[in-house]
C-alpha cells in the first residue's frame, strides 16, 4: 500500500472542489488561522477537473462543494466515490442541505461540513479526525489484504451484504461500485455447498457461533476456498433480527496444498500397492519394508525377506559396494544396472533407481527395482535379426540397384539390336541377332524378377480390383506355357469346377503372375508326363469368393526337409538333379508375396520323383453384373502418325546411347518425326520455352534438373500452351507404370526402359492423334466464334419492356446499368481464368444470367451458360479464353444497340 502524507503529521494536500471563489478563499484562510498541520491547497472548480487531479496525484483530503457546475447534489458524491473508491471525502452543504450531509457520510464520505457554521478550529478538527481515520481504515484494509480476511454483514430486510474490500478481492470484484445482494451471492457459491451459508445464517439467528469451509467461483470463473466465521446474532424487542456479522478467510492456497498432499499420498499408497516394479525402503542392511512386487521379484516370504541381508541379494558383491559408494556421494542413483539373485538361485538381470532420505526416525534409502531380465533377452534377440534382415535388405538393395543399372545398358542391346534386324543381314547374321534379343530378354526377365521383389518388400505395389474373368485367366495361363509344353511334349489338363464364379473383382495383372510362375515352375521341372491346372470354390461370405488354384505336377518333386525353404528369396534347392534348371530362386518369393498381398495363402505338396502340387488359396471381392468398373481405355493399336505436317518431338535423356537408339528407332518408323534432344531436364524446360513440340519423352533420372522436377516447372510455370504438352515419363522402375505413380507427377504416360518399339510407337501415334482432333476442335469453335463477331448481332428488350411496364425512367435505369457491370464482370473472367479460380468465375457467370437476360440475345446468353459449366466441373478450361473473348467482343456490339435505345428516351 502507498503511504500516505497523514502518516507523517509533517505535510498534506487538500483537494478543494469549489468553484465559488469566496467559499474558496475563506477555506484557505480558515486553514491558516488554524494550527492544523502544513497544508497546501489545490482548489478545482469543477468535478471532473478534480476527478482527473485524484488520477494524477495523492490527496489526503479533498473537501466537495456537491454544487458544482457540472454536477449538483448528491449525484456529485456518487460520482467523485465511483471514480476514486478510496478517497477522504469531506462534503461541504449549505444550511438547507444538511440532510443531504448526513446522507453522505452514511453512503462513504469521512464527514460533511455546513457552510457558514463552521470557523477554523471546527475544519482543522475535521480534517484532521478524517485523516486519521482514513488512515486507520487503510490500515485495516491493508492487514486484511495480508492476511486475506475480510468482515461482512447480512442486512435480512434487504438481503444485501456490506463487505469489506477484501471480501471484494475474493469474489474476484475490484470496487464497491456493485450492490452485493444475495442473488449474487448465490450465483457465486458452489453448487455443492449452498446449505452451508443457510446453515450459517440458521445458526446465527440460535446465537451459535459458526466457522465452516466453502467455495465459491470468483467473476474470472476459478475456484476459490474460503473459511466464514458468523457472530451470534441478537434479536431486537420485538424478536427480529435485523443483521448477521462475521469474517471471512481466503484458504485456498493451504486447501490447495492440503489436496495435493492427500492426492500425492492417494497416488503413492496406489503406486506402490498396485506397481509391477519392486518398490522398498532399505536402512542399508536389510529391506525394512516393500510391496508385493518385491516379494513375487525374489520368491522370498515377507518374513525371510525382512530377515535377510541385502548383501545376499547381489550376485557381484562389487555391484553392491560400488552402488553404496554413489549413494553416499550423491545421495541418488538412477537406473544403475545390476545382478540380483533370487531365492531359488536364479539371476535377474535388474536396473535400480534409488534415493538417500534421513530424518529423525531414519537413515536409509527408499528406491525401485525395475527387472528387465526378459527386455534383455528381447533386446538381444532383436538386435541379432536386425542384423540378419539389414543383412538381406542390403543384399537385396545392392541387386536392386545393380539390377536398376543394368537396365539402362539393356535398353541400348535390345534397341541397337532391334534396328540391325530392321537393316539387310544374311541369315547367319540374324540368327547371331536373334540370340542376342533373346538373351537379352531372358536377362531382362531376372532383373525384373529382383526389382519385383524389392518392389514388395518395400510396399510399393498395390493391387487393383477390376473385373477378373477366371476363364480368359486360365486361357492366358495356357496359351502362355502351351508351346513350353508342347516342346517336352507333356499333357496339359484342365478343370475349372463349376462352382467357380464366371467373374470376380481382382488385379488380372498380379493373379496372372502368380498362375504362370507356379506353372512355369511346374514345366520346367517336369521332363515327362503331364501339368494339370484346378481350379474350384471352397468357401464363401456376403461379399467374397475364396478360390483355390491347384497347379500339380509329374516332375522330380521336392525333398521334405526343403520345402519351407523354397519360398525363401534367392533359395533354390540345389542338388545333382536340379543343377541345370538354372533360375534366380526369386519367382516363388515373389508368388507367395503376391498371394499374401491378397490376402491369400500357398502351400506346397511333394514326393521326391513322383511331383509336385503348389496349392494357392486367395479371396476376390463378388462380381456383381451392375458393378461398373473404372476401364483404363486401351490404347489404339495405331502405327500411321500422318496428319500432314511433321511431327517434333523432345527426347530429355542423359544417357548418349539412349539419346541414339530412341532416336534412330523413331525416325526409322516415322518419316515425318523430327527428334530433338536435351541432356538435362533443365536443358528440357529451356528448348519448351522457344520451340514447340507435339510430345516430350522425359527421361526421370537426370543430372541438373531431374524428369519429376522438369515436369514439375512445366506443368506449373509455363504459359497453357506449353503447360499442356504431352509427356511420357522414361523409367526403369517398374512399379512407376505398374502402379501409375507417374500420374501423380503430372506426366500423361509411361515407357518402361528397355521399350518395347511397337509400344512406344502405338503410344505416340495414340496422343499425337488425339491431341490433333482435339485442335482441329477448338479451331472449328474458334473460327465459329470469330466468324461471329460479323454477325448482325440483335438485342430484344422485350423482358425489359415487360419489367418496365410502361415506365421510361424506370426502363432508362435498367439500360445504365447495362452499361458498366456486364462490362467489368467480364473484364474480370481474365483474371480469374488466368489465376484459375474457377470458383470465383463460376460465380461472376451464374450472376451476369441474370443480367444478360435483359439483353436479349441467345447467342450471348449460351457463351455465358458454357463458361459456368466449363468452371464448375472444370472441363477443356483450355476452351476459356476464346469464349470469354467472343463474350467480350459479342458484349461491345450489344453495348452499341443499348446505348442507342438510351438516347431514344431522352
Amino acid at each position: 500500500m502507498q503511504n500516505s502524507i497523514a502518516d507523517y503529521e509533517s505535510y498534506h494536500k487538500i483537494l478543494l472542489i469549489e468553484d465559488n471563489p469566496g467559499d474558496a478563499r475563506l477555506v484557505e484562510i480558515l486553514l491558516e488561522e488554524s494550527d492544523f498541520y502544513e497544508c497546501k491547497i489545490i482548489n478545482k472548480t469543477t468535478l471532473a477537473s478534480g476527478i482527473e487531479a485524484l488520477k494524477n496525484d495523492y490527496f489526503s483530503a479533498v473537501l466537495l462543494d456537491l454544487t458544482l457546475p457540472d454536477s449538483k447534489g448528491f449525484e456529485t458524491l456518487e460520482q467523485l466515490i465511483k471514480a476514486s473508491p478510496d478517497v477522504n471525502v469531506i462534503v461541504m452543504t449549505g444550511l438547507a442541505a444538511k440532510e443531504i450531509g448526513i446522507r453522505a457520510v452514511k453512503v462513504g464520505a469521512q464527514d460533511f461540513l455546513v457552510k457558514g457554521e463552521f470557523d477554523s478550529d471546527q475544519l482543522a478538527k475535521t480534517l484532521r479526525y478524517s485523516i486519521e481515520r482514513n488512515s486507520v481504515l487503510q490500515r485495516l484494509e491493508e492487514t486484511q489484504r495480508i492476511a486475506h480476511i475480510g468482515n461482512w454483514e447480512f442486512l435480512v430486510s434487504t438481503e444485501i451484504f456490506k463487505l469489506s474490500s477484501e471480501v471484494y478481492r475474493m469474489f474476484g470484484y475490484l470496487t464497491k461500485d456493485i450492490v452485493f445482494h444475495k442473488r449474487l451471492l448465490v450465483q457465486h457459491v458452489h453448487k455443492d455447498d449452498l446449505e452451508i451459508i443457510d446453515d450459517i445464517v440458521r445458526s446465527a439467528f440460535k446465537g451459535k457461533l459458526v466457522t465452516r469451509d466453502f467455495r465459491v467461483i470468483d467473476k474470472n470463473n476459478e475456484v476459490r476456498y474460503l473459511n466464514i466465521q458468523s457472530s451470534p446474532s441478537q434479536p431486537n424487542a420485538e424478536g427480529r433480527y435485523s443483521n448477521v456479522k462475521g469474517i471471512v478467510q481466503d484458504i485456498t492456497e493451504r486447501k490447495l496444498a492440503e489436496l495435493e498432499l492427500l492426492q500425492s499420498q492417494k497416488q503413492y499408497k496406489t503406486i506402490f500397492s498396485q506397481s509391477k516394479d519392486a518398490i522398498y525402503i532399505s536402512d542399508g542392511r536389510r529391506i525394512v519394508d516393500f510391496n508385493d512386487a518385491t516379494l513375487k521379484l525374489f520368491g522370498y516370504s515377507e518374513t525371510e525377506l525382512k530377515n535377510l541381508h541385502v548383501e545376499k541379494l547381489y550376485l557381484n558383491p562389487d555391484d553392491r559396494n560400488h552402488f553404496l559408494k554413489i549413494i553416499n556421494e550423491v545421495h541418488s542413483v538412477k537406473n544403475y544396472e545390476t545382478e540380483l539373485v533370487t531365492k531359488n538361485g536364479s539371476v535377474r538381470q535388474c536396473l535400480l533407481t534409488t534415493n538417500f532420505i534421513s530424518n529423525d526416525d531414519f537413515t536409509g534409502y527408499h528406491g525401485i527395482i525395475r527387472d528387465i531380465t526378459e527386455r534383455k533377452q528381447t533386446e538381444e534377440l532383436r538386435k541379432a535379426k536386425e542384423l540378419a534382415e539389414r543383412s538381406a535388405k542390403m543384399k537385396e538393395q545392392f541387386l536392386a540397384n545393380v539390377s536398376h543399372e543394368m537396365r539402362t545398358p539393356m535398353n541400348a542391346i535390345l534397341g541397337l539390336t532391334n534396328l540391325l534386324l530392321k537393316t539387310e543381314v544374311d541369315g547367319e547374321q540374324d540368327n547371331y541377332l536373334t540370340s542376342i534379343r533373346e538373351s537379352s530378354q531372358h536377362l531382362l526377365g531376372i532383373i525384373n524378377d529382383i526389382l519385383e521383389i524389392s518392389s514388395l518388400r518395400e510396399g510399393k505395389i498395390n493391387l487393383e480390383e477390376k473385373e477378373l474373368n477366371i476363364q480368359d485367366l486360365i486361357h492366358n495361363l495356357t496359351t502362355i506355357i502351351g508351346y513350353k509344353i508342347k516342346e517336352k511334349n507333356l499333357e496339359l489338363e484342365i478343370n475349372i469346377e463349376e462352382n467357380v464364379p464366371k467373374c470376380v473383382l481382382g488385379d488380372v495383372l498380379r493373379v496372372q503372375q502368380v498362375l504362370t510362375n507356379l506353372a512355369g515352375n511346374a514345366v520346367k521341372f517336369t521332363e515327362k508326363g503331364f501339368v494339370r491346372i484346378t481350379v474350384e470354390k471352397t468357401r464363401e461370405t456376403e461379399t467374397e469368393d475364396f478360390l483355390e488354384f491347384r497347379v500339380t505336377d509329374s516332375g522330380i518333386g521336392i525333398p521334405e526337409d526343403k520345402i519351407e525353404m523354397i519360398f525363401e528369396t534367392f533359395t533354390r534347392v540345389f542338388d545333382e538333379k536340379v543343377k541345370t534348371y538354372g533360375g534366380t530362386g526369386l519367382g516363388l518369393a515373389i508368388t507367395k508375396q503376391l498371394v499374401q498381398l491378397h490376402g491369400g495363402t500357398v502351400r506346397v505338396e511333394s514326393v521326391i520323383d513322383e511331383g509336385s502340387t503348389f496349392i494357392c488359396e486367395i479371396p476376390f471381392k463378388k462380381f456383381q453384373l451392375s458393378t461398373e468398373t473404372d476401364k483404363e481405355p486401351e490404347v489404339e493399336e495405331i502405327i500411321d502418325l500422318n496428319i500432314g505436317r511433321d511431327i517434333h518431338i523432345l527426347l530429355a535423356e542423359d544417357h548418349k546411347l539412349n539419346q541414339i537408339v530412341a532416336r534412330k528407332t523413331l525416325e526409322k518408323e516415322f518419316d515425318n518425326v523430327k527428334v530433338t534432344i536435351a541432356d538435362n531436364g533443365k536443358i528440357a524446360v529451356d528448348k519448351l520455352a522457344e520451340n514447340e513440340f507435339d510430345l516430350i519423352l522425359m527421361d526421370i533420372q537426370m543430372p541438373v534438373m531431374d524428369g519429376y522436377e522438369a515436369t514439375k516447372y512445366i506443368r506449373e510455370q509455363m504459359p497453357p500452351n506449353k503447360a499442356n504438352t504431352v509427356i511420357f515419363a522414361m523409367t526403369a522402375h517398374a512399379h512407376m507404370a505398374q502402379d501409375e505413380k507417374y500420374k501423380e507427377y503430372g506426366m500423361d504416360d509411361c515407357v518402361l526402359k528397355p521399350f518395347d518399339p511397337k509400344q512406344l510407337f502405338s503410344k505416340i501415334a495414340y496422343y499425337i492423334h488425339r491431341n490433333n482432333n482435339q485442335k482441329d476442335s477448338d479451331n472449328n469453335t474458334e473460327n465459329n466464334m470469330s466468324n461471329s463477331n460479323g454477325m448482325d448481332i440483335k438485342i430484344d428488350l422485350g423482358y425489359m419492356d415487360l419489367m418496365a411496364d410502361g415506365d421510361n425512367d424506370m426502363k432508362k435505369v435498367m439500360l445504365e446499368l447495362l452499361f458498366d457491370e456486364p462490362v467489368e464482370e467480364i473484364k474480370s473472367m481474365y483474371g480469374m481464368n488466368k489465376n484459375e479460380d474457377w470458383d470465383a468465375l463460376k460465380k461472376v457467370s451464374h450472376k451476369m444470367k441474370s443480367t444478360l437476360a435483359f439483353v436479349g440475345n441467345d447467342t450471348i446468353t449460351n457463351i455465358n451458360q458454357e463458361i459456368e459449366q466449363i468452371a464448375m466441373d472444370v472441363s477443356t478450361t483450355e476452351k476459356l479464353p476464346v469464349l470469354i473473348r467472343q463474350l467480350d467482343e459479342m458484349y461491345q456490339v450489344v453495348l452499341v444497340q443499348l446505348k442507342e435505345q438510351h438516347g431514344k428516351l431522352n
